[in-house]
């Protein structure tokens, strides 16, 4: 016969784990505790993009439906003076999709670069906004169409067209 007296032979006797146990069980809890925090950030994360997503796709619809409303061109979408009824309308959703989605992806610069070449299109039009005069956006949205509108003056500049608000 062998002699369980030995420090490994302690692992298999039943007072050593028995001593034990309740540390082992509280180590299990709060690695259980970690994975389901963060399973929890990991829902929560995936819902606001599916959000984000779902919102953008309603904002691609509703260019497909209003395509000179889309393509921003102030000729289009002036006339006489008047701003067409449906275009604020349409810059609204559109800066509110965009939020949506920037809230969801602020470190994605795919999305930052989408936006901002959406942005440029409309820019005329946002220079003299009242919503980005009182600062209603996201800071992060803000400073995107601060670069849309600076750009916008840029190749108006160079195109030695009129830098003038829609309204």
């Amino acid at each position: 016969m062998i002699c369980l007296d030995t420090n490994t032979a302690q692992l298999l006797t039943f007072e050593f784990w028995n001593e034990r146990a309740d540390i082992i069980m509280a180590g299990v809890a709060i690695l259980a505790l970690m994975l389901t925090l963060q399973q929890l950030r990991s829902g929560r994360l995936e819902s606001r993009r599916a959000t984000a997503y779902a919102t953008y796709q309603e904002y691609l619809k509703n260019c497909a439906d209003n395509p000179k409303l889309a393509y921003g061109n102030r000729n289009d979408i002036v006339s006489n003076g008047t701003t067409h009824e449906k275009y604020p309308w349409f810059v609204s959703q559109m800066l509110f999709t965009f939020e949506q989605v920037l809230e969801t992806s602020k470190s994605d610069k795919q999305w930052k670069t989408a936006i901002r070449s959406q942005l440029e299109r409309h820019a005329w039009y946002l220079k003299g906004s009242n919503t980005i005069k009182r600062k209603e956006w996201s800071d992060e949205l803000t400073a995107l169409i601060s670069v849309a509108i600076s750009n916008w003056q840029k190749c108006a500049n160079v195109r030695n067209e009129p830098v003038t608000d829609a309204y």
